[in-house]
């Protein structure tokens, strides 16, 4: 599927200008958003055996998150719509960053299972809001650059909050609070800041910011009217309930599956992976993080290099399709790999591949999605996606739990993410036939 390009672009200064006004609060609400549903990645390391939890349990822990999150998905970025960016994005990030804190305070399975689904609820709408968000300030060829720098918010956080985390697991102690638990209390600490700077930080459109000159908002208006009447010319829906039953809404979500698998798997399971590692036994929490920074560490560097490269051309299928076939091949085989350096490479491959299908990935629904279509579209592609949240990490530990080791659950991700390539492939297919034959793909 080809991505809506009409070659437009904004002048590079507003370009700098929009990206140096936005970009950094948007990584930064983005990396604590990632931080917060993933640390509990790192509290396993010794979560699990406090509150006497199996594999399993901790995978269904994880992934009642992602339930509370597909339920409100739609309905919160509908509500970014009718209410504006400023006042919902604030209102996600306060009130996932206070349930996030007094998620310290479980006292058993039961609770975490019943925190960890709120926590979705109150995280709904964040990220499609936010690629909703970029559609109303710069056309799609800019957007692959924006939406690159966003994507390395999440293999950024790897990157920082595996060492971070694990050393404040290990020598903070908040009034008596220590381990764990102080961990996940501390961290929910910057989301109700970010909360705060939004309000007072993010337009909600163009014409409502007072830095853009006149001039200025008649540039980003021109840059997007194209692409918006081009995409009008295709298939938009007309209305939200049209958008949830367009079967191409969903095969994007389908693809977005098999992409977030591989998310998951390496967020979620990536510290005690390594702890299976030969004499991963005898290495402290600090030493685990350090080592699972470098996956991450290597994803962010590639997908900027990549957001680089495909900044200059018109994204197709192969830009999705091409870099989850090399995840998936990746993911599959590291775990089979004797030497811990040689599987550390192989996860560092696959993590990058994953990362860099994301941001080729979000420039593919706005060629059929504009205004209200998009906000449903998004979201409901979004909820899609990250049923794999909800699905995986229970098996993940299912599997672990079952076979003493996480080898065939990478098997099952790697499947997953070449199932998305070829759907995508199929899907551009699709569309040129549409083209050709005057049918609106």
């Amino acid at each position: 599927m080809s991505t809506l390009d009409t070659g437009m672009a904004l002048p590079a200064p507003l370009m700098r200008r929009v990206v140096m006004r936005l970009a950094p609060l948007m990584i930064l609400m983005y990396i604590a958003n990632q931080l917060d549903r993933a640390n509990v990645g790192y509290a396993a390391l010794t979560m699990n055996a406090e509150l006497h939890m199996s594999a399993a349990q901790y995978g269904l822990s994880a992934s009642l998150f992602f339930l509370g999150y597909i339920l409100c998905e739609v309905p919160s970025n509908l509500c970014m719509h009718r209410f504006g960016a400023r006042i919902w994005m604030a209102r996600i990030l306060i009130t996932w960053g206070l349930l996030s804190s007094l998620t310290s305070f479980v006292p058993n399975v039961y609770w975490l299972y019943l925190a960890r689904f709120f926590l979705g609820v109150f995280e709904a709408g964040l990220y499609p809001g936010m690629v909703y968000y970029m559609t109303l300030w710069m056309p799609a060829r800019n957007r692959v650059w924006m939406m690159s720098l966003f994507t390395v918010s999440i293999p950024l956080t790897g990157m920082l909050g595996a060492p971070i985390s694990t050393w404040l697991m290990e020598h903070l102690n908040v009034f008596g609070v220590t381990g764990w638990r102080a961990m996940i209390l501390v961290e929910g600490l910057p989301a109700i800041t970010l909360g705060f700077i939004a309000y007072f930080w993010l337009p909600n459109r163009p014409e409502t910011a007072r830095w853009l000159s006149s001039e200025e908002k008649e540039q980003i208006n021109e840059a997007i009217a194209p692409e918006r009447k081009a995409a009008a010319q295709w298939v938009e829906p007309t209305s939200a309930w049209e958008t949830i039953s367009n079967l191409k809404v969903w095969a994007l979500g389908a693809v977005y599956f098999g992409t977030n698998s591989g998310i998951i798997g390496l967020l979620y399971f990536l510290p005690q992976v390594v702890k299976t590692f030969k004499n991963g036994a005898d290495l402290t929490l600090s030493e685990i993080g350090l080592i699972t920074a470098i996956p991450f560490a290597v994803a962010v560097i590639a997908v900027l290099l990549w957001g680089r490269i495909v900044s200059k051309r018109s994204i197709n299928a192969y830009y999705v399709a091409g870099p989850l076939l090399v995840s998936g091949a990746s993911l599959a085989t590291a775990l089979y790999l004797e030497s811990p350096i040689n599987t550390i490479i192989a996860l560092a491959i696959g993590t990058s591949a994953c990362f860099c299908s994301i941001s080729t990935f979000w420039q593919m629904p706005s060629r059929i999605l504009t205004d209200r279509a998009a906000a449903t579209g998004i979201a409901l592609i979004t909820s899609i996606g990250v049923s794999s949240g909800f699905l995986m990490p229970y098996f993940i530990g299912w599997v672990r739990d079952t076979t003493g080791t996480f080898q065939y659950a990478f098997v099952a991700i790697a499947i997953a993410m070449t199932f998305a390539a070829i759907l995508a492939i199929a899907l551009d297919r699709n569309r040129h036939h549409a083209s050709a034959s005057g049918i609106a793909f």
